[in-house]
């Protein structure tokens, strides 16, 4: 059995040891990143209170993976250890470590909001009556849907709407209108809202009291979500690393993506054997026979990937079907994958000390003079590096030891003593 993170509050909570032996199989490896985005799901699905969490991360990290982990453990977090095991080891997964969406279903929906335009987006989120607009219908939205299950109004809830009251998922929330992020607010802090076309009806308050997940690899100050919404969704945040953050981690990866597709393949041939009596059944065995991983020469290539910029755990699990279906070697295949990410732009980086002193004083008259200010221009790069660059404050924070958050306001204190100690001079 695996040993539970030290969770202060939470360490005798009978579920927490199944919850943290399911996480160890669902987010394998021991990296620092691993270990602390384990203990950071732990600590948000173990309190009944924590009803609202930001992911952050690179295109492709995972968060939506992450995020039906958290819809999965708040539905066993009040249960018994057995109560716990059961509905957890039957947990299906249609991916690497991603749960298959059916079987959490009955209280947890997910709306990704990207290119939604603000009529769609209104919809989705909050339901519609019929008539509110052209070819508008009777329907839910997310947050009714996964507080009642899915099912017929005035029928029961299932269990497990009833034990979480209900988990929704918002994915890449910083592109929500700016109209609906005002409307959202009173939902986040369990106030009354409407459908679309019953506002003001008798009746028609709804209420979500349950778990909001949100998403997002941008970052969302600078206007892009209003500050209220910004402190309502984000009382939590778990920064979920892209591959070349847990890149000690990469053999565990590329061992788990493997085998769920290996495991894909042979589901998707075993059903193709049986649809129908023309299929040539022993072409169909044969190829499930010869399924087998990987050759070391392609997993260290693969190794060498830039995944920041190919969609990182989306990216290779991509390739890994690709390599394992076709054949081809993994050059040819990363190749043709799309690049997610511009490559950051490097010419400050990529010139070394000696050209930038001498670019600046090609005699060496007044040469620490020059030196002092290329310092100074490397704790700029760097403080602005931190600052766009979630993953590379992550790195540095496991390295470190330091939560990123913490890390981040540790750096801008130093940031401020040291303008102070200049101002002084």
């Amino acid at each position: 059995m695996s040993n539970p993170p030290e969770l202060v509050h939470l360490s005798t909570l009978p579920s927490l040891p199944a919850m943290s032996a399911f996480l160890d199989r669902a987010l394998p490896g021991q990296s620092a990143s691993a270990r602390r985005v384990r203990r950071q799901i732990l600590e948000f699905a173990a309190n009944p209170t924590a009803k609202a969490v930001l992911l952050r991360g690179p295109i492709g990290a995972g968060k939506s993976t992450v995020a039906r982990l958290i819809a999965l453990l708040k539905r066993v977090a009040p249960l018994s250890l057995d109560g716990a095991r059961a509905i957890l080891d039957l947990a299906p997964f249609n991916g690497p470590n991603q749960v298959d969406l059916r079987y959490i279903s009955s209280w947890y929906v997910e709306l990704a909001l990207t290119g939604l335009v603000d009529t769609l987006a209104e919809s989705q989120l909050f339901g519609s009556v019929k008539g509110a607009y052209s070819d508008a219908l009777d329907r839910p939205g997310v947050f009714e849907a996964a507080s009642r299950g899915h099912v017929a109004k005035g029928r029961e809830e299932p269990v497990g709407a009833r034990v979480t009251k209900g988990v929704v998922f918002l994915d890449e929330i910083g592109d929500l209108p700016a109209r609906l992020q005002a409307k959202l607010l009173p939902v986040l802090s369990g106030g009354a809202f409407y459908r679309v076309g019953a506002e003001g009806k008798e009746n028609a308050e709804l209420e979500f009291r349950g778990v909001t997940i949100t998403a997002s690899w941008k970052e969302l100050g600078g206007g892009r979500l209003r500050p209220d919404l910004l402190s309502r969704i984000a009382p939590y945040a778990i920064d979920v690393p892209g591959v070349e953050d847990r890149i000690d981690d990469f053999n565990t990866l590329l061992d788990a993506v493997q085998d769920a597709v290996i495991r894909m393949m042979r589901s998707a041939i075993e059903e193709l054997s049986t649809t129908d009596t023309e299929i040539d059944r022993g072409y169909w065995r044969g190829r499930m026979e010869t399924l087998e991983p990987m050759k070391p020469a392609y997993r260290e290539a693969l190794r060498r990937v830039a995944w920041s910029s190919h969609a990182n755990l989306r990216g290779l699990t991509a390739a890994v079907e690709q390599i394992l279906g076709t054949g081809s070697d993994p050059e040819t295949v990363v190749a043709n994958l799309p690049r997610y990410l511009s490559p950051e732009a490097e010419s400050n980086e990529q010139d070394d000390l000696l050209a930038r002193l001498l670019s600046r004083s090609s005699t060496g008259e007044r040469l620490g003079v020059h030196v002092k200010a290329i310092e100074r221009e490397n704790r700029r790069l760097l403080r602005a590096k931190l600052q766009l660059d979630r993953s590379a404050l992550i790195h540095l924070s496991d390295a470190l030891g330091i939560e990123p958050e913490k890390l981040r306001l540790q750096l801008k204190d130093i940031d401020r003593d040291r303008r102070n100690v200049e101002d002084d001079r």
